[in-house]
């Protein structure tokens, strides 16, 4: 009798050695939007253009030295798109390998003025990803990237002559992080599933700046977005 408890519970655990979320069992590609925020940590031309905002000043200086007051700049919300793909790793349950492309659009413009001038913040990542579901019957998981990213900024402001003119910057680096999220499966077929994600990412790139050279700009972005996975 012992040794028939013995086999049952020794077949019990290796079902459940086994088994896997069925999500994690196929391949993804998923689909998300969401909204994003952006904190910039470091960087000489980068801190600049921040102090500036915060002080009101148009990022134009004349001939004297001056820059005029422009009001208020609100903080710039971000919209952020994601695609990734997936495929399950056979030998290690509920994880998964694959790819994420991540682009985020911000901008803000001051109180007085309007269109005049404003501030452009934009910036993509490229990453190999690992994705895991840790529970069989919970899709909770969590994601973890690591790739290439590049950083677009753009400063609109008035000259002294009242023409509109632009201040480019653009920069390339890598970008990593991790992900926590949620599959819901509201759909009859279970391989398709609407994807609830928080997202935390820092970014270190490099950037050509006029006057100054290589600037090493350093950011941080929290990412909440709303995806399909099919």
């Amino acid at each position: 009798m012992n040794s028939i408890k013995a086999i049952y519970l020794l077949s019990l655990i290796s079902l459940a050695s086994q088994a896997q979320n069925t999500l994690s069992q196929q391949t993804q590609v998923e689909f998300a939007l969401g909204f994003s925020s952006a904190s910039l940590q470091s960087g000489n031309e980068l801190m600049r253009s921040k102090e500036l905002r915060n002080q009101g000043l148009s990022y134009y200086q004349n001939q004297n030295g001056t820059r005029r007051n422009v009001g208020s700049y609100a903080a710039p919300p971000g919209l952020t798109m994601k695609i990734g793909f997936y495929k399950p790793i056979k030998k290690i349950n509920g994880l998964m390998a694959g790819l994420i492309v991540r682009n985020t659009l911000a901008g803000t413009q001051p109180s007085i003025g309007g269109y005049e001038e404003g501030y452009f913040f934009n910036f993509i990542s490229a990453s190999p990803a690992l994705k895991y579901y840790p529970f069989v019957k919970n899709n909770f998981y969590v994601n973890g990237e690591l790739g290439l990213a590049s950083v677009f900024t753009k400063n609109r402001f008035l000259t002294d002559a009242g023409q509109q003119n632009y201040f480019h910057q653009f920069g390339i680096g890598w970008a990593g992080g991790i992900s926590a999220g949620y599959s819901l499966t509201p759909f009859k077929s279970k391989s398709k599933a609407v994807d609830l994600q928080v997202h935390y990412q820092f970014s270190n790139t490099r950037v050509e700046v006029n006057g100054i050279g290589n600037d090493q700009w350093q950011f941080t972005s929290l990412h909440v977005t709303v995806g399909i996975l099919f």
